[in-house]
């Protein structure tokens, strides 16, 4: 009987956990360690609903059970590491997630707290009644949430960063339309769990971070020529500068070097790309060793300026590659001045290949 009312009652949220897995079977831009890091979190949100499923039933006992603080203490001890596993995935480098593990030393500290609590009456205990009694401490487990949960929003920003604003704004969404809904439930609910609105915001997470990874090269980690397209489409009024990259010698690097030193010096191009083209402007690898760089509402003096900044940084780099822009001035087409750029781009590769030939 438990059991079917556990089902019933979490219907919603089983069904999105179980909806969650299957996005992630057929899911071919997710990483293994982001799908092993995802399978975790599924797991915790699934112990975190029978926790607080288990808690609620204990609250019907007339007298007290040692059941109930345990429940209660495994409810607020979860929340957490489900926060931090989500910041993980957006953590790409494994001395970044080395130095993120640092982090956990807040919810380290508060577990035994949560845990002894019936006994120290530091948080929550419950008296011989079964009636739920509040410690001095008794906030802990939601400073504790907010604590990762401003973390989960500010390596959120971080990372979305280079990409595009919209993905920031669907952060905002997501955390703030969390706070606003477990507000919400504390002012109009007696009894509140906030379960299936963390589910429901973790797997709306997921759906967005899907999305945003089918519009990520793999490889150079900037926007792929899908995200290319989507760009063009969505801004396409904006877009007032177009900068076509062209790397030289990749096929002599990967037959001569193998194609490991091919891939480092494409991650490297649109690293350095990504990273000085310019607030206005946005890399995407459109084909092996194509690059463009896009720029809305910016004027030619800072087009200029972002590919001067790129040749000057390309230059510390062992690799070379040809140039081209083109300013859309009239609101041509935009495949027009992609088309201009990319011949500019050309004849500056010819150049170089002549100055290479007369030495």
């Amino acid at each position: 009987m438990i059991l079917v009312n556990y089902v019933v009652n979490n219907y919603v949220l089983l069904f999105e956990l179980i909806g969650l897995l299957i996005l992630l079977k057929i899911s071919a831009h997710v990483s293994t360690t982001d799908k092993k890091i995802t399978l975790i979190v599924i797991l915790l949100l699934f112990l975190e609903s029978l926790f607080s499923f288990l808690e609620i039933w204990t609250q019907s006992f007339e007298t007290y059970t040692v059941l109930r603080p345990l429940f209660t203490a495994c409810k607020y001890s979860i929340y957490p590491p489900i926060i931090f596993l989500l910041m993980q995935i957006t953590l790409e480098k494994k001395s970044s997630k080395k130095k993120a593990l640092l982090f956990l030393i807040p919810e380290l500290i508060c577990v035994p707290i949560f845990f002894t609590s019936q006994w120290t009456k530091l948080v929550a205990y419950y008296d011989e009644n079964n009636k739920y009694q509040g410690g001095a401490l008794s906030y802990l487990p939601y400073i504790l949430f907010a604590f990762y949960a401003v973390l989960f929003l500010v390596y959120n920003i971080i990372y979305f960063k280079q990409y595009s604003k919209t993905y920031r704004r669907i952060i905002y969404f997501i955390v703030f339309g969390s706070i606003i809904g477990a507000i919400l439930y504390i002012l109009f609910y007696e009894e509140y769990d906030f379960t299936d609105l963390f589910t429901a915001s973790i797997v709306l997470y997921y759906l967005c971070f899907y999305i945003h990874l089918s519009k990520v090269d793999p490889l150079t980690r900037i926007g792929n020529r899908q995200s290319y397209y989507h760009s063009i489409i969505e801004n396409n009024d904006s877009i007032t500068g177009v900068v076509s990259i062209d790397m030289n010698n990749l096929k002599l690097t990967n037959d001569t070097y193998g194609h490991e030193e091919g891939d480092r010096a494409l991650k490297t191009i649109a690293q350095v790309m990504s990273n000085n083209c310019g607030k206005k402007g946005t890399a995407y690898r459109i084909g092996g060793d194509e690059f463009v760089i896009l720029y809305v509402n910016a004027t030619e003096d800072e087009v200029k300026a972002g590919l001067e900044n790129v040749k000057n940084a390309m230059d510390k780099t062992p690799y070379t590659c040809a140039y081209g822009y083109e300013m859309r001035i009239k609101k041509e087409d935009i495949e027009d001045i992609v088309r201009i750029s990319d011949q500019k781009m050309y004849t500056n590769k010819a150049l170089l290949k002549r100055r290479k030939d007369d030495k």
